[in-house]
């Protein structure tokens, strides 16, 4: 399993140009941050923050699980300046890269899939996400946004 820690989604945050204001990440400074990550004696707490209290928490044993499900939340629900950001496929490589996910776990080079390896592309079902065996897609998954896509797929390689 790839590894995330709350430094790296920072970065990522940063790098999809999340606003500062709409996270916090397990230091509390923002109160009325949209969403934040906290390490607690009960494990890695995400929630969103309304009015000084805790909504939605979701509790995970590790960090990375908590990062993971905190950019998915950043990606979905939070709705700072009416703008999201948009995950795509470049910018998902670029994460791969930053998080040193081992490049023979995806593949992304149109038209060839590799093998024992997940990749995406966009057919006209919609952006499928798939694991390629000796060519062949198998355990096909279609999603109809490319930042849907991009998530599922980051999700899979960083569990395998």
């Amino acid at each position: 399993m790839t590894a995330m820690n709350q430094n790296q989604l920072r970065a990522i945050f940063h790098y999809l140009k999340v606003p500062a204001s709409a996270y916090d990440l397990g230091n509390n400074m923002r109160l009325g941050a949209c969403e934040t990550i906290e390490h607690t004696s009960q494990g890695w707490e995400v929630y969103a923050t309304e009015r000084g209290s805790k909504c939605a928490v979701k509790v995970f044993s590790n960090e990375t699980d908590a990062c993971y499900n905190l950019l998915y939340r950043m990606t979905h629900y939070c709705d700072i300046d009416k703008t999201l950001p948009n995950l795509t496929i470049r910018k998902l490589h670029s994460i791969l890269v930053y998080l040193k996910v081992p490049e023979d776990l995806y593949n992304f080079s149109a038209g060839y899939f590799g093998t024992n390896c997940y990749s995406m592309e966009w057919t006209a079902q919609g952006w499928e996400v798939f694991f390629a065996v000796n060519g062949e897609k198998c355990d096909v998954t279609v999603f109809d946004s490319e930042t849907d896509a991009c998530l599922d797929l980051l999700y899979k390689v960083m569990h395998r």
